[in-house]
């Protein structure tokens, strides 16, 4: 027998039991009460074991479930950190890319500088040089001119053999 059914039955016992009459007192036969109130000692061990067991019970899934929700939390964290990370890692990337271009542009203007600055200083030296040479092809042209009418003049003071 359950508790309920051994206190319903010491209920139903009392509400059934004789009055005495003028008093708020009744009468109730001793064995039944006696037998009610052993099978209540039995019964209560096992109930109050049973109440303990699923307690401890409830107290285990209580604790899986926050350890659950804890692990849970902190993968979410982990998560949100890791795209966080992942966020800034791609932002540093994208700034290191974006620096590495300035600096590429930079030192292709600078490279075109410097290229520019050589052609001119190539070009002054080759005009410089060929500026020379134009002079020494001009006196070779002017002593040819020379020695050519020099040459015609000779021809002229000479008389004529025809």
């Amino acid at each position: 027998m359950t508790i309920d059914e051994i206190l319903e039955e010491m209920e139903n016992l009392l509400v059934e039991a004789t009055r005495v009459p003028f008093t708020n007192k009744r009468v109730i036969e001793e064995d039944d009460m006696t037998r009610l109130i052993d099978e209540l000692q039995e019964a209560l061990p096992g109930e109050i074991l049973e109440a303990g067991r699923i307690l401890s019970e409830r107290r285990r899934i209580i604790e899986e479930a926050q350890k659950e929700a804890q692990s849970t939390i902190e993968q979410a964290k982990a998560y949100v950190e890791r795209i966080t990370d992942e966020n800034a890692i791609t932002k540093q990337a994208h700034e290191q890319a974006a620096e590495i271009v300035q600096k590429a542009h930079n030192t292709a203007r600078d490279l075109q500088c410097d290229a520019l600055k050589y052609a001119e200083e190539v070009f002054k030296h080759l005009s410089s040089n060929l500026g020379g040479a134009m002079e020494i092809v001009q006196r070779g042209h002017n002593d040819v001119l020379a020695a050519l009418n020099g040459a015609r003049d000779e021809e002229q003071k000479q008389p004529s053999r025809d």
